[in-house]
């Protein structure tokens, strides 16, 4: 997997804002030589207030002129930021991390859930333009809690959605969808979400199966370069320690000590 050294610091205009249910995807414009890779995020600074830290936000969408990231509210940082309307600024540091290494593989399943939604976007659009195939499995608690994101995102590729409530899609999990989709050595898959469902599709793949797995690790960034290790998860083959931030978000099932992760759930 590739790492991009060069991150840029800039100040960046909302251009446009779309709420979707507890979600919100802020469009703002960046600089020509900003050019992030699928799984790739930035780091974002929630005005003051007293919140020193910014916030990591995966790049949901990109275009020539514009990016965008997706906030769903978890405290006080998102709750500024979605806020914020057009023609206001983003303080924006990025991209950062290492992303998703595209697979030789003709397929390709995406498992995202909730907010874990958000690298898919750009990772199948790129993956679709290098004539692969992918399906985006999404579970959600109910039918309207992205309110018209998973039509959006239907007219653009493949998309199956599960709910515990069955409002949408199947009722059940992401993981039920990924059950019946089959997950063999033969597919690329990819993986977003809280990490209880990460530990729960490891622990349904064998050892094929987690080798074709890259996961985007949700957690708390506070530098987003590595120095703080304050995002660290453990590393498989020993005792030691990834960070987050600089070594992921996106890992390879095989990198991640899972007993380990079980831990701290």
């Amino acid at each position: 997997m590739e790492v991009v050294e060069l991150a840029e610091l800039f100040l960046a205009e909302i251009v446009e804002r779309r709420d979707f249910g507890v979600a919100t995807e802020l469009v703002f414009r960046v600089p020509p030589t900003f050019r992030p890779s699928p799984g790739q995020f930035v780091h974002l600074r929630c005005g003051d207030g007293g919140r020193i830290l910014r916030r990591p936000y995966t790049v949901f969408s990109y275009g020539k002129e514009t990016a965008s990231v997706l906030v769903r509210e978890a405290g006080s940082g998102s709750a500024w930021l979605r806020e914020r309307r057009a023609g206001d600024l983003l303080d924006v540091l990025g991209p950062l991390g290492r992303g998703f290494e595209t697979e030789d593989k003709t397929d390709s399943v995406m498992i995202a859930g909730g907010a874990g939604i958000a690298p898919f976007p750009l990772l199948s659009r790129v993956i679709r333009e290098r004539g692969g195939g992918t399906v985006i499995l999404w579970g959600m608690e109910y039918g309207e809690e992205f309110g018209d994101l998973p039509d959006l995102l239907a007219v653009e590729t493949e998309l199956r959605v599960a709910t515990r409530d069955g409002s949408r899609g199947c009722e059940g999990t992401v993981l039920d969808l990924a059950r019946e989709e089959g997950l063999t050595e033969d597919v690329a898959i990819y993986a977003c979400g809280p990490r209880a469902m990460l530990l729960a599709l490891v622990d349904s793949l064998d050892e094929a199966g987690r080798s074709s797995l890259q996961v985007s690790m949700e957690e708390r960034m506070a530098c987003g370069l590595g120095a703080c290790r304050g995002c660290a998860v453990p590393e498989a083959g020993g005792s030691g320690y990834l960070t987050a931030c600089r070594d992921g978000p996106v890992f390879r099932g095989e990198e991640l000590d899972w007993e380990r992760m079980r831990k701290s759930i």
